[in-house]
């Protein structure tokens, strides 16, 4: 799905950036509250300021790529945060609260959430949605679970996320004085 979603940015004209955090490619296990993820997407936001200048920059991420972005979401060089798929509840156990990064999230964000997700409960997640400090956007794919596999009917789910995402990351980018650090 980041694949994608980053392909859209780019054929969209907007400059885009993707990697693997460090575990993926060592096919080791993610770091305890996963310091290195967020190490690993701070370096690649370092990277497109030196590269962009001082261009707004937006971080996305799925599933716990979501969390990291918002466990990054406070740092200066971040505008704005995509959460695709984001795991606000173990599978299934929307009785769990207060994820640990959830506080971290002090940007505008973009919640893209299938409506089958099982580990992000619509409801507890429209509950969450005002405690956060910023703007914040949900969109939700109908029939769609947790990385959007389509429930029911066979299609492609991703035109809906992506325009979705486009249309947020272009109000968001025309709002970029609502949204500087």
């Amino acid at each position: 799905m980041i694949r994608r979603v980053s392909e859209a940015a780019a054929d969209a004209g907007i400059w885009a950036l993707r990697f693997n955090f460090r575990y993926v490619d060592s096919k080791a296990q993610a770091s305890p509250k996963f310091v290195d993820e967020v190490d690993d997407l701070l370096g690649g936001v370092r990277l497109a300021r030196k590269e962009c200048g001082s261009v707004p920059i937006l971080v996305a991420g799925a599933s716990m790529g979501a969390r990291v972005c918002a466990l990054a979401s406070a740092d200066p060089d971040v505008a704005a945060m995509i959460a695709l798929g984001y795991p606000l509840h173990p599978r299934f156990r929307p009785e769990v609260r207060n994820p640990p990064e959830w506080p971290k999230i002090v940007k505008p964000a973009l919640f893209v959430q299938g409506d089958h997700d099982p580990f992000c409960d619509l409801a507890r997640l429209q509950e969450e949605l005002p405690r956060l400090p910023q703007r914040h956007e949900l969109v939700v794919i109908r029939n769609a679970g947790h990385s959007f596999e389509p429930r029911g009917e066979k299609r492609d789910t991703f035109p809906d996320v992506g325009t979705g995402v486009e249309r947020w990351i272009r109000s968001t980018l025309a709002g970029e004085n609502q949204i500087a650090s």
